[in-house]
């Protein structure tokens, strides 16, 4: 025996399934990458970020308007990051050094001149001002991002010492402490 509330869900799924087809635009998928233009007045700053080895792995543009800063990350060679999510994030110093121990000591490491993960002067809770998305790299290799953020001002990333842009070996897991590529934030 067919119980009534199942002859209802087939009734209206297929009803939606015929009005949703009516929608379609049948068009073949754009391969063009949406426009992102830079807002009348933005003030822009961008990172070249290089492996320990100085390969060049990827450019990075900050743009600043309305509050906002918009960041786009774009890999300049394919196959040098893994495949997967990268996480990515801006740090307190501007210095990119291969094999370097931070300021407050501890063993050397790749990078690890450009200090601790970023925090806007005033803020103190997590996460850190400088986390930024997760950088996701096809299989072949490329990867792009563009994200935004209010967690800091053009401002903030050029006073003082600068500060630098960070692409991690992993998101998560034993890779995800590495510094796999570093390029210090400054004006075009």
């Amino acid at each position: 025996m067919v119980k009534p509330t199942t002859l209802v869900v087939v009734a209206v799924s297929s009803s939606a399934v015929v009005a949703l087809s009516g929608c379609s635009q049948h068009q073949p998928a754009s391969t063009t990458p949406a426009s992102s233009s830079v807002p009348s007045g933005a003030q822009t700053l961008s990172a070249r970020l290089h492996t320990a080895d100085g390969r060049s792995v990827a450019t990075a543009t900050f743009e600043f308007a309305n509050g906002y800063a918009t960041v786009t990350v774009k890999t300049t060679a394919d196959g040098i990051l893994s495949p997967g999510f990268h996480g990515m994030h801006i740090h307190q110093i501007g210095k990119c050094e291969a094999n370097s121990v931070d300021l407050m000591g501890g063993p050397p490491g790749d990078f690890m001149s450009a200090g601790m993960h970023y925090q806007a002067p005033g803020h103190t809770g997590e996460p850190p001002s400088g986390d930024l998305s997760s950088l996701q790299v096809r299989k072949d290799g490329a990867g792009y991002l563009v994200t935004t953020t209010d967690s800091f001002t053009r401002d903030d990333l050029l006073a003082g010492s600068k500060t630098a842009l960070i692409v991690h070996g992993a998101e998560h897991g034993p890779d995800a402490e590495k510094r796999f590529a570093c390029g210090v934030i400054g004006t075009s």
